[in-house]
Formats: structure tokens, C-alpha cells, sequence
């Protein structure tokens, strides 16, 4: 098996050195070269060098750049929604001359996640192809009469030249001789038939719709689909039609030139699936020359050694080699030179002078059955060879430790008799110790083969390598039991030397079954975390974009002349609003903290101002049920700490809300305390509060599900009083965060009172200070209705509700704006209109505001200042949109105090840089 994927190794490496293709590898995210073949420098007449981490799309002749099309089918590509993109344009080589090229390109993923790796490129030189296309159509066009010459160029050619009829079928009029080659039929065979049989049944759609485009007056372009040989199996082809009308424009016949291109998409796949076997092997893999030098090596070379690679590359070998195993390793390399793979154990030194035990193979790379070069793999076998060489020199305090060892270990004899096994592999075999002793190991444990066939008596790997003296390295199979259930196991068996004679050998095992169970249920558990992930962003998006609609309505609507029964209805319409976003903010808070990615912000905290402002947000409410709402401060509390106060001021507002909400008559207190003890440290507090009230209640054998995600305690408080029943559970998740806890205290119509902890840092006066000596500077700002007046304003946004919406509310700031539904649109009314301010939506068709703010800052780094809106409402979308430009962010939905906050921050600036911008 690993000479099998050893040679599929020196296959790939050989095809994509001497591919007569160009095959290049690109960076999906960013389009530079990252690596050519030799094929692709030649066609491009320049070095690899001179083409590393230039752009993909500056190789390609200027007029044949269609950079939407490129930009569409890239995203197909990696959204998966089309597995490859081909094309046909002109390089330009380093000379100046240009050479036509199919170009064919791809997305490299991850096996596991799907992830994108990186861009495939192929290149195929047609320029020979395109003048004999263009040659061949011309004589068709020219010198109809002399269908005999035109035969003959057509049956000189290797590839398949087809003429259809104009019927529906496309019947096949006239078939040249590659038909042979290429599909097994005889001409005769063809002619009269359906062009349409010999095309797979899966790929005919795609081959009518490229008909239709054509018929259309489209500009015609090949097309690429599997057609069935006679024998059954898949050829893959490459057509290209020409269609004859005549002086009518009336469709006269098909002219079809098609090539076989299966070799090339043969090569794709086997170029990737060495890349795979390359890059991603956990074993150290390296390609060698002649000489000892490393010409390439992966990261398990890395790993294992521990040097960089470029400290391993371009050298010998010599460095990384134990010097006493130095000249073994050198006989066994010079023995692979000469054609003669090579397994063998040699120690190597790790970079920080260890030495590691290893398990060599050298493959021979065979070109033209020419020996060019030498694959290295290695794998680390120190903890291994310790197993070995304890069990070799066993004792009776040796045995203590084999009886307490997870692996089963098992002696045998040189005839794969059972002398002794330690409990783990008796368990794991299910059978007594006792009666394996003397019996052969094939009566007890069948070892199959990867085919699920058991191996013939007397013929496992095992029990030939005893026989034999043989090691055998590390590797998994899968054994069978005598009551008939099996296992997958991992194993290696080493031989026992007795002053130079093989006594037996040692097998040292261990069930590998619930390692792979456990590998399957992580990466369930992930696929679920990353769908959940997925999902909330994507309802977050789409329950703020219309929400913005509601709620900006509606504010514009109260800034109107409204009697009272109509502004009733709007302040209703407003708080709806306000509920419902308080409930998304709810359900998005509740997904960082589950997810770990709730990070909690440190800064000055007034706990005074920041209760006071609570009991404010709640008076109303509470003066409307005729309830106190009082606070409790001790003194002893600072008048700074530092921590969190936003999510200390959540957590109050959810107990506070909820007492109120509770409570129908009585009061409700807010008690804070401080605890003196110096237990936590001299710069940190612990800070407690109480939210104690007079409501209903909660029953004792209730209160555990307080706190529990979606929780509600009855169904009829729940009608009463709504709620999400994530508050409390926010809430504790919270107060976990920092350092302290929370709980309850309550009966049946007692009230309820409930206490948490936090645990915070003491202000240092140094900050204090600094804070304090801090100027304030302050800007005249004009008044409201002239904050944007003589400002050039540009909204880009595809949904008519969210652009009509700040469209209005910049014209009541005095502003004249323009509106566009894309990026694309934006960067083209840019190129002709000096905008000082663009509002940029994110989710965009045709082309996003990302984007456009990348193409947009190329031209104008500073302004036009760009400010995002969006639904989605994360940190990292907002790290997002400022990386790649953008200045200022706005969530959805978004009021016009936001608005006007933007303007203040950015007119001054867009005055004193307006000079540059119309430079």
C-alpha cells in the first residue's frame, strides 16, 4: 500500500514538473502567484521568480480581460456552485508577443472542512489550434465548392471535425476519421445518428443550452462535457461550433471541432491528489536530488526536525543526521539512487539537540525510467522504540508496568504462538490470560485484510514477519475476535534478539475504534456550532433590515404635526420596534457567551451614575404601577472601579425590569455593597447588589429553571408578562465572566430577592489623573437642519425602504444625496462625481460594499469618508468593514441620532481635506 502511494507521489511530483501544460498554483484571496510549473514559465517567457506575487489577471491581453466574468464564475467557483472556470484569451509574454491559451482554474479545498486552500490554474498553448480553427472555418467560408480539400484537412486532423444538420436533432452530416480514436465509431456509424447519442445523458442539458446561446448570436466559446465511447467508458471533450447560415441569415449546417481532453483532466485530478498526499501528510515527506539536497519538504518535515524550511532546503542531508547513523544513511540514499527503495531506522537531531528515532523510507523518482531525484519520508518512532526496547529487556518491575499499560502487549514465539499478554490485551481480545498462553495467535485474534477478506492461514503481515525477523512498523488494521466482533486497531510488532538470534517477537496494540468515534463527534459538534453560527448571523441580517424600515418610519413620522390619538399610534409602533431588537440583541448575546467569544471591555465604571441611570430608565414604569423604586449605595464603594459597564448595567436591567415588571404593588430595591476583606488581592473588589422586590414570587422547587436558557416557569405568567426567557441566563453567564455568582431568594407572594457578585478592578489614580488632565476640545457644529448642507452625499443601498429612509433623514440635516443599488454602480457615478461621504450597505448584489470599498480606496484613500450600514451587528463585521477601508459603522436598524453623530464626526474633517479630494 505505501509503495503504491509512494509511486502515485513520484507520478504527481514528475507530472507537474514535466506536464506539457502550464499548472500554477494561486492565492484565492488575493490572486497573486504562488507557484509555476516549468511549462507555464516557458509559455510566458519568463522565471518563476519574475512572476511570484504578481497578479493572475496581468498576464492576460488587455483586451480580453472581462473582469465581471472572471469576478462571477470565481464566486461560483468558491461558493461551490460550479466545480471549474475555463476560458480562452491571449497571454502576453515577457518578449511583448502575445500566444492564444485555454486556461482552465478551479478552487482547491479542504478534505475535511471545505474549506478554500488555494486557486488551480492550467494553461494549454492553442495558438497552433486557433490558427488552424481560424484557417480551417476560413476555407469552409470560402471555398464551399471544395468540400474535397477541406475533407482531406479534416481527416489529417487529431481532432474530431463534425458538420451537423440544422434539424432539432443536429443530425451528424459528416464525421471525420478521429472518430475512431477518440469515440471507437466509425464514421458511417455516426452519420444519420443524433448528435445527441453519444453525449452523456447528464451533460446534455448544458450542451443544448450552449446550442440555444449560439442560436441566439451569441460570441461562440467552447464548451466542455463527457461523451460515452462505444466500449462504455467517459471521454472528456473540448468543442467548439461554428454555425453557416445563408445570405438570409437562415441556419444552413454545424461545424463542430472537438478535442479530447480527458489526459489533461486526468492530470488535474492526480496533481491534486499529490498535493493532498504531499502537503497533507502528518509524516515528514521531502524531495531529495541526486546529490542529498532537500528540493521541497512539507510541514511534517518541519515539525519533526524542528527547522524552518528554508534552513532545510538547498542543503544535504548530512545536518539533520545523528553522526553515528550517518554513514548507514548514506549507504541506504545511495542505494535508492541507484533504483532500490529503501526502509531502514536511523536517529536524526531535532534543532534543539535531541535526538529523535525514526522510521526511513527512500522511493526512487523514475523519469524515462531514469532515476532523477529521491522522496524522503519519515516518521517519528522515539516512543516506539522505547515500548520495544523496554519489553526486550524485561523484568519482573517491567512486568508491573506491561500490566498496567492501556496498549495490549502480546509475545510470541517464532511459530505466532501466544507466551505471555498483559491484561489490556486480554481485555481487548476478550479472552482469560490464562488460556492464551501456547495457543497460536490465529485461534484468538484473525487479522483482514483492507478488503475485509481474512488472510490465508498461517499468512498474515504479523506472523510472516515473526517468521521472518522482520519489524513492522506502526500501522492499522482491523481484527477480528472468536466470539465475532471485530475492532480497529493500531500496531506494531518488533522482533526479540537473543545474542544475535530472533527468539520471537513483541506485539504491541491498542483499539483505535473510540479514538474515531470521538474524532466523528467533534467534528458533528462543530458542524452543528458553525451551522448555529451561520444561522443566527444570517436571521440577524434579515430581521434588522426590515426593523430599520419600521423604526426609521416611524421616528421620521413623530417629527411630524400629529394629533394625539395618531402620535399614540407612532410611539407604539416605536416601542414594538424597540422590543423586538431588545429581544435579537438578547438571542445574539446568548450565542457569544454559549460560543466563548463574549469578551468583556475594561474601563472607568461610576457604580452611583450608572444605578441612578438605571432607576431612571425604570420610574416611569414603576410610577405608572403607583411602586418605590429606591438604591441603596454603601460608602464604602469607590467612586471608581474599573470593569464592564455595559454588561454590569445589562445584568441590573434585567433583574430591575423583571422586578418591576413582578411587582404589582410595594416597592423594589436596589441594594450595593462592597466586601472589605483583602482575600482578593489589593487591586481587585468584590462588589455585591441586591435587586430585592414585593411581586409575585417564585416557588421554590422553580427556582432552578431560572436561570436555564428559554426557560418559563408557567405558561400563564408567561401570556401575562412576555419574555424570551434568556435574560436570566445572559445574565449569570455574565456574572460567571467576572468572577462572581448569582442566586435567589423567594417564596409564593413574598417577593423575591435576588444577589449576584462581580468581581472588579480598583481604579489606580495614575489613570484617574490622566483621564481628568485630559483637555476636552469641542467643534462649533452648525445647527441641525445645516449639518449636512454642502456636503455631496452618495447612498448605496439595494433595498429601497433603508435608502428612501436615509435619504429623508439627510435632507431634514439639509443634505442632497444620490442613491445607487450596488458597489458597482457606486464606483462608476464615483469616477464622474467628487462625493465627500458615501453610506455604504454591505450586502449588495452584483457587487458588495466590501468590495466597492476596496476598489474605491485604490483611486482615493481618504475620501470619500465611507461609513457602513448593515444588519449584521458583530465586532468582526465591524473590524471588517474598517480593514478594508471604511471609516465609520452604523448597525441596523439605525435612528437619526446615529445619523447626525457621523456627521459631526466626519463634515470638519471632510472641510479640511475637501482640497485633496478635488485635487
Amino acid at each position: 500500500m505505501s509503495n503504491s502511494i509512494t509511486q502515485s507521489r513520484s507520478l504527481f511530483e514528475q507530472l507537474y514538473t514535466h506536464a506539457p501544460i502550464g499548472i500554477a498554483v494561486a492565492s484565492h484571496v488575493n490572486g497573486l502567484w504562488v507557484q509555476l510549473n516549468p511549462a507555464f514559465c516557458e509559455m510566458l517567457g519568463s522565471t518563476e521568480e519574475e512572476l511570484l506575487h504578481t497578479s493572475v489577471v496581468h498576464m492576460i491581453y488587455e483586451e480580453d480581460l472581462r473582469y465581471e466574468e472572471f469576478r462571477r464564475n470565481f464566486w461560483e467557483m468558491t461558493n461551490g456552485e460550479q466545480p471549474m472556470y475555463e476560458t480562452e484569451v491571449r497571454l502576453k509574454r515577457k518578449n511583448g508577443t502575445l500566444l492564444w491559451a485555454t486556461i482552465r482554474a478551479c478552487i482547491v479545498r479542504d478534505e475535511v472542512s471545505g474549506e478554500p486552500l488555494y486557486l488551480l490554474v492550467q494553461a494549454a498553448d492553442i495558438t497552433k489550434q486557433k490558427e488552424a480553427e481560424e484557417t480551417l472555418l476560413n476555407q469552409r467560408q470560402q471555398l464551399e465548392e471544395s468540400s474535397r480539400i477541406s475533407r482531406i484537412l479534416a481527416e489529417s486532423s487529431m481532432d474530431l471535425i463534425a458538420i451537423h444538420e440544422a434539424d432539432a436533432e443536429r443530425t451528424f452530416k459528416y464525421v471525420s476519421h478521429a472518430s475512431r480514436k477518440m469515440l471507437g465509431y466509425e464514421p458511417e456509424e455516426m452519420i444519420g445518428r443524433s448528435g445527441m447519442f453519444c453525449i452523456h445523458q447528464d451533460d446534455i442539458p448544458a450542451v443544448k443550452a450552449y446550442i440555444r446561446r449560439q442560436m441566439i448570436g451569441l460570441t461562440p466559446e467552447r464548451i466542455s462535457y463527457r461523451l460515452v465511447h462505444k466500449d462504455g467508458s467517459l471521454v472528456w471533450a473540448d468543442t467548439l461550433t461554428h454555425y453557416v447560415c445563408d445570405e438570409s441569415g437562415n441556419l444552413q449546417e454545424m461545424v463542430a471541432v472537438t478535442r479530447d481532453i480527458t489526459e489533461s483532466k486526468q492530470q488535474q485530478l492526480n496533481l491534486q491528489e499529490y498535493k493532498s498526499l504531499f502537503d497533507c501528510n502528518p509524516l515528514g515527506v521531502a524531495s531529495l536530488d541526486l546529490d542529498g539536497n532537500l528540493l521541497k519538504a512539507n510541514v511534517g518535515q518541519e515539525q519533526l526536525t524542528g527547522h524552518s524550511k528554508e534552513e532545510l532546503l538547498s542543503r544535504p542531508f548530512d545536518h539533520l543526521i545523528d553522526p553515528v547513523d550517518l554513514e548507514k544513511t548514506r549507504y541506504h540514499f545511495e542505494e535508492s539512487v541507484k533504483g532500490v527503495a529503501q526502509r531502514y531506522e536511523i536517529g536524526l537531531i531535532h534543532k534543539d539537540g535531541q535526538r529523535i528515532e525514526t522510521s526511513v523510507i527512500n522511493v526512487p523518482i523514475l523519469l524515462e525510467d531514469k532515476v532523477v531525484g529521491v522522496y524522503g519520508i519519515t516518521s517519528d518512532v522515539t516512543a516506539a522504540k522505547r515500548y520495544v526496547e523496554e519489553i526486550e529487556n524485561l523484568s519482573y518491575e517491567r512486568a508491573l508496568i506491561l500490566n498496567g499499560m492501556s496498549e495490549g502487549v502480546i509475545g510470541l514465539d517464532l511459530d505466532g504462538n501466544v507466551n505471555f499478554a498483559n491484561p489490556a490485551a486480554a481485555e481487548m481480545m476478550n479472552i482469560c490470560p490464562s488460556e492464551m498462553n501456547g495457543k497460536p495467535l490465529e485461534k484468538m485474534m484473525i487479522q483482514m485484510q483492507s478488503e475485509g477478506i481474512p488472510y490465508p492461514t498461517n499468512g498474515t503481515p504479523i506472523l510472516r514477519a515473526v517468521r521472518e525477523g522482520r519489524a513492522l512498523p506502526r500501522t492499522e488494521s482491523v481484527f477480528w475476535r472468536q466470539d465475532g466482533s471485530s475492532f480497529l486497531a493500531e500496531f506494531q510488532l518488533k522482533p526479540i534478539m537473543d545474542q544475535g538470534k530472533t527468539r520471537g517477537a513483541v506485539l504491541v496494540f491498542r483499539d483505535m475504534t473510540s479514538v474515531k468515534e470521538i474524532i466523528r463527534a467533534k467534528e458533528a459538534a462543530e458542524h452543528a456550532d458553525r451551522a448555529k453560527s451561520e444561522f443566527l448571523a444570517i436571521m440577524s441580517h434579515e430581521l434588522r433590515t426590515p426593523l430599520n424600515g419600521i423604526m426609521g418610519m416611524a421616528h421620521l413620522l413623530m417629527e411630524t404635526e400629529l394629533n394625539e390619538e395618531q402620535q399614540g399610534f407612532a410611539e407604539i409602533m416605536i416601542d414594538s420596534g424597540e422590543s423586538l431588537l431588545y429581544i435579537l440583541n438578547e438571542i445574539l448575546d446568548f450565542s457569544k457567551i454559549e460560543a466563548g467569544k463574549m469578551d468583556l471591555e475594561q474601563g472607568p465604571v461610576d457604580i452611583r451614575d450608572m444605578l441612578g441611570s438605571v432607576i431612571e430608565l425604570f420610574s416611569i414604569k414603576a410610577s405608572e404601577k403607583n411602586i418605590e423604586l429606591y438604591s441603596e449605595i454603601s460608602d464604602h464603594i469607590p467612586e471608581r472601579v474599573c470593569g464592564d459597564e455595559t454588561r454590569i448595567r445589562q445584568i441590573l436591567i434585567n433583574l430591575v425590569g423583571n422586578a418591576v415588571k413582578f411587582t404589582e404593588k410595594g416597592s423594589v430595591t436596589i441594594v450595593a455593597e462592597m466586601d472589605s476583606s483583602q482575600a482578593y488581592g489589593p487591586d481587585q473588589l468584590m462588589l455585591s447588589f441586591k435587586v430585592k422586590d414585593t411581586g409575585i414570587g417564585i416557588a421554590f422547587d422553580k427556582q432552578h429553571q431560572l436561570f436555564q436558557s428559554f426557560s418559563q416557569l408557567d405558561p400563564a405568567i408567561n401570556r401575562k408578562f412576555g419574555g424570551t426567557g434568556l435574560g436570566l441566563a445572559i445574565s449569570k453567564k455574565l456574572v460567571e465572566l467576572m468572577g462572581g455568582a448569582i442566586g435567589v431568594q423567594s417564596e409564593i407572594g413574598q417577593g423575591a430577592e435576588f444577589q449576584f457578585t462581580i468581581m472588579l478592578d480598583k481604579w489606580r489614580e495614575e489613570e484617574m489623573v490622566s483621564e481628568e488632565g485630559e483637555v476636552a476640545v469641542t467643534v462649533e457644529l452648525p445647527e441641525r437642519n445645516r449639518l449636512a448642507r454642502g456636503i455631496r452625499i452618495l447612498i448605496a443601498e439595494d433595498q429601497a425602504v433603508n435608502s428612501h429612509l436615509l435619504e429623508e433623514m439627510l435632507r431634514k440635516f439639509g443634505g442632497v444625496c444620490d442613491v445607487v443599488e450596488n458597489g458597482e454602480q457606486a464606483i462608476h457615478l464615483l469616477a464622474t462625481t467628487p462625493y465627500d461621504l458615501i453610506f455604504m450597505d454591505i450586502q449588495m448584489p452584483v457587487m458588495d460594499g466590501i468590495e466597492a470599498t476596496c476598489e474605491i480606496r485604490k483611486m482615493h484613500p481618504e475620501i470619500p469618508v465611507i461609513a457602513a450600514i448593515t444588519a449584521f451587528a458583530g465586532e468582526r463585521d465591524r473590524e471588517a468593514c474598517l480593514q478594508c477601508g471604511m471609516q465609520d459603522f452604523i448597525s441596523k436598524p439605525f435612528h437619526s441620532a446615529e445619523i447626525i453623530r457621523v456627521l459631526n464626526t466626519w463634515v470638519p474633517y471632510i472641510q479640511s481635506h475637501r482640497g485633496n479630494w478635488n485635487d
